[in-house]
């Protein structure tokens, strides 16, 4: 047999990476300072050179042996060429004024932004040089130009859960829980009862708080500016993505399967809220993300390091959210099945040096817990000890918020929502009527926070979202939880061969019921939000992968290839109705001059 040579390194692999996307976000900060506020024609045009570039080098890297190499690192030309056209010509027509020119630079970097990643598309695609791996990364790149879209257009007291005006005389947000370690080095004192948001552990608050002294070291013209701080959840939302990523390599979802499933992830608009939110959802979540795919690293090859890293990522999980402790149950099912396992394997080679002693599997577990207690409890227990707090305190919303919802009956809270609920798809609290179904509610803040909108044109696609959301939730369901009986059957495996894949059903269901008991505990309104179940997008995309994957791999089931083109063309115009939803932004009816600074 000749042995052929190696082929070149492909650097589109490049734009996939957590490298890249941290590049992504400083080069971001460094031209903004996270806010479009500070932004002139020469920044904005020089972002988007910088995209223009990287799509230019992205491509021509797929000609790189080929003659076509230069037309295609050419075609980039044109398209500065008309970004710098609009620019010049919208900003002298609105005489720089400031809303009509942020309005103005919004649409262009939003629009031209995915414009220059469409031709790029477009541009391999006639060249024949088009993979699904090219879909994949213009998917991802059309996710981080949705969210810095977001990021630099929403200002920071817009899009906030619990957030004030970055006070240090106030407390019990978020924002002052920030300032606090800020000016004094140190956790607030007292019994978190009395303190609003400050029974969260701390540790998303003292990475913010050093990053604004960090900032305001460096010599920069936005120096002193909170609105920097939108560089971390933005660069959080976007580690979530590419682990969630992770996950499903590891799970062999790949190809168009793969695209259609990060689909579900990058354009959920909640994923796309939490870029702009600073609380503590983004970090919480990106590091639950982690623990899965670190926990499935380890259960492919299971070794000490891998442990401790594993320990590492739940343990600061859970002490910046506690109830990102839920990822123990999916951990625990691959700890118990590794074991089994490994027991089972060594009684069959007895007499010779197994792989994996039993002994020492043990001793993985137990390193496991010597790091992973006191790093993710040692906060609660700190306030238990010291001030009797409760280990599952949560802030408790006072009736005067008007968000209380005991008095509807466990049946209407389950199965059955009001006509008048149903008639919108925002959500409704503190009003005639509050959202007292679960289901409905969750949905509605997956898809739009706690925002309301009135113009007919967002009203009109937000009923669009709404019915496209509810089908790809039924569809994901059913076509999923079939699919993967079917693919189940056909491989004859067993629970105990394939752990990771039952641990996403139990993800799911720990973090289903867990919602929902903790939505009766306390019935007010702001409980059934999406973000507190949103690491179940990633069994969700895994179940979407499976289905369209199965399908290609069995061509001549028309069933199968039936259900999977139903979801995939629910998951494109429910990420096409995003895109027209959260592109026109509304925030600009609120004067500039009252917004943090």
């Amino acid at each position: 047999m000749v042995e052929t040579r190696s082929a070149k390194k492909d650097y589109r692999d490049i734009a996939q990476g957590f490298g890249a996307c941290t590049v992504a976000v400083i080069i971001l900060y460094l031209m903004s300072g996270m806010t479009a506020v500070n932004m002139r024609e020469v920044h904005l045009s020089t972002l988007m050179a910088v995209l223009t570039a990287c799509c230019a080098f992205y491509v021509t890297c797929a000609f790189i042996n080929t003659s076509k190499k230069y037309y295609a690192l050419a075609s980039a030309v044109p398209v500065f060429g008309i970004y710098y056209l609009i620019f010049k010509l919208s900003f002298d027509a609105c005489n720089r004024m400031t809303l009509p020119a942020l309005s103005i630079m919004e649409g262009v970097l939003l629009w031209a932004g995915l414009g220059t990643v469409i031709v790029s598309v477009i541009v391999l695609y006639a060249g024949h040089k088009f993979e699904f791996k090219d879909l994949i990364t213009a998917v991802l790149a059309a996710g981080f130009i949705m969210r810095a879209v977001m990021v630099l257009f929403t200002p920071l007291n817009f899009h906030q859960h619990d957030v004030s005006s970055f006070s240090p005389d106030q407390v019990g947000f978020h924002d002052s829980y920030i300032m606090y370690i800020y000016n004094n080095f140190t956790i607030p004192s007292g019994d978190v009862r009395d303190l609003g948001q400050f029974y969260h552990p701390p540790l998303h608050y003292f990475i913010s708080a050093m990053f604004l002294r960090f900032q305001n070291l460096l010599p920069l013209r936005f120096k002193g500016d909170v609105n920097g701080l939108k560089m971390l959840p933005m660069l959080w939302t976007s580690f979530l993505v590419l682990f969630a990523k992770k996950i499903l390599e590891h799970l062999k979802i790949k190809g168009k399967a793969m695209a259609f499933s990060l689909l579900l992830i990058v354009f959920c608009p909640q994923i796309i809220f939490l870029s702009i939110q600073v609380n503590n959802d983004a970090l919480a979540l990106m590091l639950f993300a982690s623990s899965i795919y670190v926990a499935f690293k380890w259960s492919e090859k299971p070794e000490l390091t891998t442990i401790i890293l594993l320990a590492l990522s739940i343990g600061c999980a859970m002490m910046t959210k506690l109830s990102m402790g839920f990822v123990a149950f999916p951990v625990a099912w691959i700890f118990l099945v590794k074991l089994i396992n490994t027991v089972k394997k060594n009684k069959k080679i007895r007499g010779k040096r197994p792989e994996l002693r039993n002994e020492d599997l043990i001793k993985q577990y137990l390193t496991f817990g010597l790091f992973v207690i006191p790093l993710g409890l040692w906060f609660p227990f700190r306030n238990r000890f010291v001030y009797g707090t409760p280990f599952t305190y949560v802030y408790e919303i006072d009736s005067s918020a008007n968000q209380d919802v005991w008095m509807f009956s466990k049946w209407q809270r389950l199965f059955a929502p009001s006509k008048a609920l149903l008639k919108t798809p925002f959500l409704q609290e503190g009003g005639e009527i509050n959202d007292f179904n679960i289901f409905l509610a969750i949905m509605k803040t997956g898809l739009f926070d706690e925002r309301k909108f009135t113009q007919p044109y967002m009203i009109a696609i937000a009923r669009l979202m709404m019915f496209l959301a509810f089908i790809l939730v039924l569809a994901v369901a059913v076509f999923g939880l079939w699919g993967a009986y079917k693919r189940f059957r056909k491989a004859d495996m067993k629970i105990l061969a394939m752990p990771e894949k039952v641990s996403l059903w139990i993800l799911a269901i720990t973090l289903i019921v867990s919602e929902y008991i903790f939505c009766f505990k306390h019935p007010v309104v702001c409980t059934q939000a999406f973000r507190y179940i949103a690491p179940v997008l990633i069994p969700a995309a895994f179940w979407t992968g499976s289905v369209i994957q199965a399908s290609d791999e069995n061509k001549d089931d028309k069933t199968l290839r039936i259900c999977s083109m139903i979801i995939m063309a629910s998951a494109g115009l429910f990420a096409l109705s995003v895109i027209l939803f959260y592109g026109p932004f509304t925030e600009y009816s609120m004067p500039w001059e009252m917004l943090i600074k």
